[in-house]
C-alpha cells in the first residue's frame, strides 16, 4: 500500500527521483552552495519528470541525477548573468527618466499623420491589403481570398503599401 502512494502513475524516473531525494539535493547542492534553492531545483525535477515518458529510460538513477545536475548549472548560469548584468544601486540616481517633451509628441504626431496620408494616397485595395495585414494581423491568404486575388498580388500591394510609408519617413 505505501509502495503505491510513491509511485507517480508508474513513472520510474518521478520514482527514482522520490527514492534518492537526499543524494539528488547534495548534487544541487554542490553546485548551487543553498539548500533551499537545491530544494527549489528538485521539485522542478520532479514537476519536469511527471509530463516526461519514462519507459525509454535505461537507468532512472542516472538520469535522475544527470536532469537535477543540468537545472541546478543553468540556475547557476542564470544567477552569474544576472549578477554581471545588474547595475548597482549607488548608480540608479544617474538614470534619466525618461520624458516626453510636447515637441517630441507633436513631431511623432505629425510623422503619424504624414504616413497616414501617404496610405490614403494609395489605391483603396492596397490601401485595405496593409491596414488589414500589419495593423489588424489578417494572413495574407486570407486577404488574398477576401480580394479574390492572389497571394503573390497581396504581397506586392503590402510592400507597395510600406515602401510608401517608408518614402514619407525618410522625407521627414
Amino acid at each position: 500500500m505505501e509502495k503505491e502512494q510513491n509511485s507517480c502513475n508508474g513513472n520510474v524516473l518521478v520514482n527514482a527521483l522520490i527514492q534518492y531525494k537526499p543524494k539528488l539535493i547534495k548534487i544541487a547542492e554542490n553546485v548551487l552552495h543553498s539548500h533551499a534553492q537545491s530544494e527549489d531545483i528538485f521539485h522542478d525535477a520532479i514537476i519536469k519528470a511527471c509530463t516526461m515518458r519514462s519507459d525509454c529510460i535505461q537507468c532512472p538513477v542516472g538520469y535522475a541525477c544527470r536532469m537535477v545536475y543540468n537545472l541546478a548549472l543553468d540556475e547557476a548560469r542564470k544567477q552569474s548573468h544576472e549578477r554581471h548584468h545588474r547595475m548597482p544601486i549607488d548608480g540608479v540616481e544617474s538614470i534619466p527618466a525618461p520624458s516626453v517633451s510636447a515637441l517630441d509628441c507633436m513631431v511623432t504626431t505629425e510623422t503619424l499623420r504624414e504616413v497616414l496620408n501617404s496610405l490614403k494616397s494609395l489605391p483603396k485595395r492596397t490601401h485595405d491589403a496593409f491596414v488589414r495585414h500589419r495593423i489588424d494581423g489578417v494572413p495574407q491568404k486570407d486577404i488574398a481570398e477576401e480580394l479574390g486575388v492572389s497571394r503573390t498580388l497581396v504581397n506586392f500591394m503590402i510592400k507597395d503599401a510600406h515602401r510608401a510609408c517608408q518614402r514619407t519617413l525618410n522625407a521627414a
